[in-house]
């Protein structure tokens, strides 16, 4: 009677123990199951940088021209985009080297040409030199800039185009981002950085009494325009709707009016 006794006891715990690790079992598939049903559900990763008012962010909220111009891009098209926001060197590095992401906003020059598939223009391209000292000491061509100590983004287009132009590279201060640049500027640890005239605009406004000293100086290039840079291995038809989308903000006059949004009527680029 005793064995038969623990011998339904044990029969129960067994039956017990069984049901709680099928309900575990199946509370693993639906976890799993569904993050990678919702990673999978992602057709495009955008990197970029912090560089307002094309792309930055504002609390937890990714904002800039660039960046709704492709959110708008995305929800046309109906693909599902993500957005993180990096160092440039990295947001460059990655989208070179991984399949099914892009970064921006992105110059297109010809040095660049064959590394991605391009999707816009999103706006023309000019870059100038902009700096702090006094009238009398403001160069008169770029080869002036040669004892210069100039501010740049690791990895961005204008280091390219400032070597370019016969800088040398000692001359050159690296940073990881547009910020970090400005600061460097505003302290007198560079003599001079570049950006377009907007995005200096934006920097400025908000700088205080220090902003009427940085002037521009030269025009640095106003080769190329930008776009939005994909991998090469990105599918070609996730490429055509992206493009097409973009072609229709252009035309419905959605992209002029976000560009109005943050303070310019033209569509201009870094």
């Amino acid at each position: 009677m005793l064995r038969r006794t623990v011998f339904h006891v044990f029969q129960r715990l067994a039956k017990r123990l069984r049901h709680r690790l099928a309900r575990l079992a199946l509370w693993c598939w639906c976890l799993f199951g569904m993050a990678y049903v919702s990673a999978g559900t992602v057709d495009l990763t955008a990197y970029t940088e912090e560089w307002p008012p094309y792309n930055f962010t504002e609390g937890t909220a990714i904002k800039g021209i660039a960046t709704e111009l492709l959110q708008e891009a995305c929800t046309l098209a109906q693909l599902r985009c993500e957005i993180h926001v990096v160092p440039w060197a990295r947001a460059y590095k990655t989208a070179q080297n991984t399949p099914q992401t892009l970064v921006y906003t992105t110059a297109r020059k010809p040095s660049r040409e064959k590394d991605f598939l391009w999707v816009g223009p999103i706006a023309p391209r000019t870059t100038w030199v902009y700096g702090s000292m006094p009238i009398d000491q403001h160069p008169h061509s770029l080869q002036d800039l040669a004892q210069w100590r100039i501010g740049v983004v690791r990895d961005e287009a204008a280091y390219q185009d400032l070597l370019a132009a016969g800088i040398p590279d000692s001359a050159l201060i690296v940073a990881n981002s547009n910020a970090e640049v400005l600061r460097m500027l505003s302290s007198h640890m560079v003599d001079a950085m570049v950006d377009t005239e907007v995005g200096m605009q934006w920097n400025l406004r908000d700088s205080g009494p220090g902003a009427a000293t940085v002037n521009r100086l030269l025009k640095l290039s106003d080769e190329g325009a930008y776009y939005f840079a994909l991998n090469l291995q990105t599918q070609p038809e996730l490429v055509r709707r992206l493009q097409g989308a973009i072609d229709k903000l252009r035309r419905n006059g959605r992209m002029q009016a976000i560009f109005r949004a943050y303070g310019t009527k033209a569509p201009i680029g870094k």
